[in-house]
C-alpha cells in the first residue's frame, strides 16, 4: 500500500519586515512546497488585515517590535484562532525570557532559533512544519526547561507580571493605577510584593529586573511591553474563573 504524499498548505503569509529577508523565505517556501501561494506582510496590522481577508493554512512570523506592532501578540492571536491557520511557525533570534514563556503557553508546531542553527535546516524545518509535523530547535527546547525552574514566571502570579509590566517602564503607583484601572493602593501593594519576591530594594532595581526579562524594551520610540496583551488576557481569564469558583461556593 503506497504511502500518500505529504499535506501541501495551499496558503502561506509571512510577517517580515525586513524586505530582503522576507524574499528569502518567500524563495525557500516556494522550493520546499511547491504549489504554495505565498503572500508577505511588512507590518501586524498588514498581517492581520490580510489574514482576515483571506485566511493562511500556514503562518511564518519572528518576534519583536520591528513590524509596526507587537509580533508576540500576533502570534498569539494566530494560535487561537482555531482552523483558519493550520499551522504555525516562528523564527526567534536572541529571544527573552518573557517570549520564551509565552511560547511555551501557545500551540505552536514549528520554532526556529535563527541564532545557534544552520540556515541550511530551515528549508527542512519550513518543510516539516509546512506538511503537518512538528519543528522546534533543541536550543529553543533547552532554553525552555532553564526558563522552567529558574525565572521569575515561576516566583510572580499572572497579576504581578501584568503590574511589573507597567512599572517596569518606570510608571509610578497613581500612573500605573490608571492605566492598570486598578487603585494606587493595589498596585502599591502589588510593588511591594514584587520587591520582595524578587529581592529588590527600590524602583530603579525593578525596572532593571522588568528590562533583563523582557517585559519592557527600552527604544529611542519608546517603552514596548511585548506580548502585553497576551499576558493581560490570561490575567484576565484566570481572574474570571476565580469569579465563577467564589459564585460557585456562595451558591
Amino acid at each position: 500500500m503506497e504511502t500518500p504524499p505529504p499535506l501541501v498548505p495551499r496558503t502561506l503569509l509571512i510577517l517580515k519586515a525586513d524586505q530582503i529577508y522576507a524574499e528569502a523565505l518567500r524563495q525557500t517556501a516556494i522550493a520546499v512546497l511547491p504549489g504554495t501561494q505565498v503572500r508577505i506582510a511588512r507590518t501586524v496590522p498588514e498581517a492581520r488585515r490580510a489574514l482576515q481577508a483571506q485566511p493562511a493554512e500556514l503562518v511564518l512570523s519572528g518576534l519583536g517590535s520591528s513590524s509596526a506592532g507587537d509580533e508576540l501578540d500576533f502570534v498569539s492571536w494566530c494560535a487561537t484562532r482555531g482552523t483558519r491557520i493550520r499551522a504555525l511557525m516562528v523564527i526567534v533570534s536572541d529571544g527573552e525570557s518573557r517570549e520564551f514563556a509565552a511560547l511555551r503557553s501557545l500551540s505552536i508546531e514549528g520554532v526556529f532559533d535563527s541564532v545557534t542553527e544552520n540556515p541550511r535546516q530551515l528549508p527542512l524545518a519550513l518543510h516539516t512544519v509546512g506538511t503537518g509535523g512538528r519543528y522546534w530547535s533543541q536550543s529553543v527546547l533547552l532554553r525552555m526547561r532553564q526558563e522552567a525552574h529558574g525565572s521569575v514566571f515561576r516566583l510572580l502570579t499572572p497579576f504581578e507580571q501584568v503590574v511589573l509590566s507597567v512599572l517596569g517602564d518606570g510608571s509610578d503607583d497613581a500612573s500605573a493605577a490608571h492605566e492598570l484601572r486598578l487603585s494606587p493602593a493595589t498596585v502599591a501593594t502589588v510593588r511591594r510584593h514584587l520587591h520582595r519576591k524578587l529581592g529588590v530594594q527600590h524602583r530603579g532595581e525593578l525596572i532593571r529586573v522588568a528590562a533583563q526579562n523582557g517585559f519592557v524594551r527600552f527604544r529611542p520610540a519608546g517603552v514596548f511591553r511585548p506580548g502585553f496583551a497576551l499576558l493581560s488576557a490570561k490575567y484576565r481569564t484566570r481572574k474570571r474563573k476565580l469569579r465563577t469558583a467564589d459564585s460557585n461556593l456562595a451558591a
